[in-house]
């Protein structure tokens, strides 16, 4: 089951299926949450064990979580601003390749405080990436930060308050579209531009949406295997259970397919007409 910050459950997914980027912006309306999943996710990286969130007995999560580790640089605003001089030390302490972790890491907070001179110094960084290195740009705004630094980072959403990345909300959403998928399946593409459209913010809503419908479906077919009672928010959907074991490997084989084409720069609505059509 999705966490409310589904949207490091997807970065979990593009780290073990080896699709890593390099920089990530978070806009978020908690930026000190957003910096413990942040920390919390760099120990999942460098782990040399079996990861566990809660994990902190050993030196290494220790020094993540205390913000102590040699090779972790947090950078806040001096004043105003982050300063030139900030972002220049940050690459300097980069340099070196990593001894105590497997990666270099840095968190800029508060993004939208770079300046253009500070900008600018982070380009090359960003342009031309050295191996091992992540960095996370924290803001509560995406679109006060500099379009160069966004243009050049995979771009999420983190939102702690009731939103429309909470997972309820989004868990709602796709029972009512599964619904139309499997029922109304005449009327999905109308569905698809008239009512799920508007609500997609981002590409980052719609790969959690997508993990939802995979989730769902998981759900219905682990209960039908079992001949177990569904769960009561899904009672809209007992009707699966009437489908053969083909069904559910055909939708989950298709699920899949089409979430790993959100890599790429497909329209939304096209994502979404090719899921109707394929479905038929």
């Amino acid at each position: 089951m999705l966490e409310n910050n589904d949207s490091f459950e997807i970065l979990k997914k593009h780290y073990h299926d080896g699709k890593l980027g390099h920089a990530f912006l978070f806009e978020t309306d908690d930026s000190e949450k957003c910096l413990a999943k942040i920390l919390d996710f760099f120990k999942l990286l460098n782990c040399e064990d079996e990861y566990s969130s809660e994990c902190c007995k050993c030196n290494l999560c220790h020094l993540i979580v205390t913000q102590q580790l040699p090779n972790l640089i947090i950078i806040r605003p001096d004043g105003s601003f982050i300063k030139k001089e900030q972002i220049i030390s940050l690459k300097n302490s980069l340099k070196t390749k990593p001894i105590f972790s497997k990666y270099n890491m840095y968190v800029i907070m508060n993004a939208e405080f770079l300046n253009a001179s500070s900008a600018n110094t982070m380009l090359k960084f960003l342009e031309e990436p050295e191996e091992k290195i992540i960095g996370f740009f924290v803001t509560n705004n995406k679109e006060n930060v500099i379009d160069t630094i966004k243009s050049r980072c995979q771009v999420f959403s983190d939102y702690y308050s009731n939103s429309l990345f909470s997972s309820e909300n989004i868990e709602n959403d796709v029972v009512d579209y599964i619904k139309y998928l499997e029922v109304f399946k005449d009327e999905t593409l109308i569905y698809n531009k008239n009512v799920l459209l508007p609500k997609i913010v981002d590409k980052n809503w719609l790969v959690c949406f997508f993990l939802k419908l995979i989730e769902i479906y998981e759900k219905i077919y682990e209960n039908k295997i079992r001949k177990e009672v569904l769960p009561e928010e899904f009672n809209d959907l007992k009707f699966m259970l009437e489908y053969d074991v083909a069904f559910f490997d055909n939708r989950l084989n298709m699920l899949k397919n089409l979430l790993s084409t959100l890599d790429f720069n497909v329209s939304n609505q096209m994502i979404l007409d090719r899921l109707v059509l394929e479905s038929w």
